[in-house]
């Protein structure tokens, strides 16, 4: 979206897309109206409310511009470690506590995201197929981490594909449940999470 923006202009949208995220996580994705979610964000920001009005006509296009640039933060962000000379154990491990990280501090705009995707399926097929790429790409990532475990004898499944959809399944069920107030502190669920899929979904043995 902003690809060929100055980075000036780059920063003062991402200022925009904070704002929004910061109202849509204290007042969910429909507690506002537009006009209010405008001023709100025209007032923390500065924003020119006639570029605003430009580039975000609709709430639905605030809400996807939010739950696009983080998933292509998180799918980059996952992408570029690509330390081929660490084993795949070492690697899907870094990527599900990354992934949980992620997942926790963006929680909002990852909601938005599950809740944006049906809709856009059904009414704008474009915008659908820019997210739904960026989580094949991410998928295709794991496969290969998979696979490369596969190869190595270190993990235990027939199908690499059909595994890395089950380990994203289970990543994402995360938001689900996870209260940090119940006693389980970030780095422990990586724990939880880790063992979870190495060593039960992929059946790494234990060394």
């Amino acid at each position: 979206m902003t690809a060929d923006l100055s980075p000036h202009d780059t920063r003062l949208a991402d200022h925009t897309l904070d704002a929004a995220t910061t109202l849509f996580a204290r007042h969910g994705p429909h507690g506002l109206g537009m006009a209010s979610l405008t001023r709100e964000i025209i007032e923390r920001t500065g924003t020119d409310i006639s570029d605003f009005r430009r580039s975000f006509p609709t709430r639905l296009d605030l809400m996807y511009a939010v739950a696009l640039r983080s998933t292509r933060e998180l799918v980059t962000c996952q992408i570029a470690d690509c330390s081929a000379s660490d084993t795949p154990v070492t690697r899907l491990s870094r990527l599900i506590r990354r992934h949980i990280d992620h997942c926790w501090k963006h929680r909002t705009e990852e909601e938005l995201r599950r809740t944006l995707l049906p809709i856009l399926r059904a009414i704008h097929p474009v915008r659908y197929r820019e997210i739904s790429e960026q989580l094949r790409l991410y998928r295709e990532h794991v496969r290969e981490i998979i696979a490369d475990g596969v190869d190595e004898r270190q993990f235990c499944v027939a199908g690499p594909g059909v595994a890395a959809g089950t380990v994203l399944e289970t990543l994402e069920s995360i938001l689900n449940w996870y209260d940090p107030e119940g006693g389980l502190s970030l780095p422990e669920l990586g724990d939880v999470y880790v063992d979870l899929i190495i060593h039960h979904q992929l059946r790494c043995p234990r060394r």
